[in-house]
């Protein structure tokens, strides 16, 4: 009954960019949606595939990431809006290579990202199955990858 459980998760913080574009867009959508009313009906033509943008594409914005180790085998899941899950990526320790703190990078080799975007934040480069991920993990996941599955530092 050694079995080994942890769990935590990531929220993720849009970058400026992405603010800046949602904000330019939301107001882009109030002014023609009042010009349609009061002035131009012919706006509609251009209100509406604006608030459907918004509605679709702004909404999967807002997600997290779940970390999830389990004897071994590590799990990252991207939750979207807290009601969809789709697991992003599984790996196990046996293929783990290192884990490092900081960002690597490497001539060749994919690097996935599943930070919370939050600068300064502690992140974390695992080599597994030939790609690089980022990641964000507790010091509880530091320490048992550390005391009792071997994994080079």
């Amino acid at each position: 009954m050694g079995d080994v459980v942890l769990e935590w998760v990531t929220p993720y913080i849009l970058t400026q960019k992405r603010r800046l574009i949602k904000a330019i867009t939301l107001s882009a959508a109030v002014v023609f949606t009042i010009d349609a009313i009061l002035f131009m009906p012919i706006f509609w033509f251009i209100v509406i595939p604006i608030w459907l943008v918004e509605f679709f594409v702004f909404r999967n914005w807002k997600y997290e990431y779940e970390y999830v180790y389990v004897n071994g085998d590590f799990e990252i899941s991207k939750i979207i809006r807290k009601c969809k899950r789709k697991l992003a990526f599984h790996g196990d320790r046996k293929d783990m290579e290192y884990i490092v703190k900081g960002r690597q990078e490497e001539t060749g080799m994919t690097a996935v990202d599943y930070t919370s975007g939050v600068p300064g934040a502690p992140v974390y480069t695992m080599k597994i199955n030939g790609q690089l991920i980022y990641f964000e993990p507790t010091q509880e996941f530091i320490d048992e990858m550390k005391n009792y599955h071997k994994v080079r530092f």
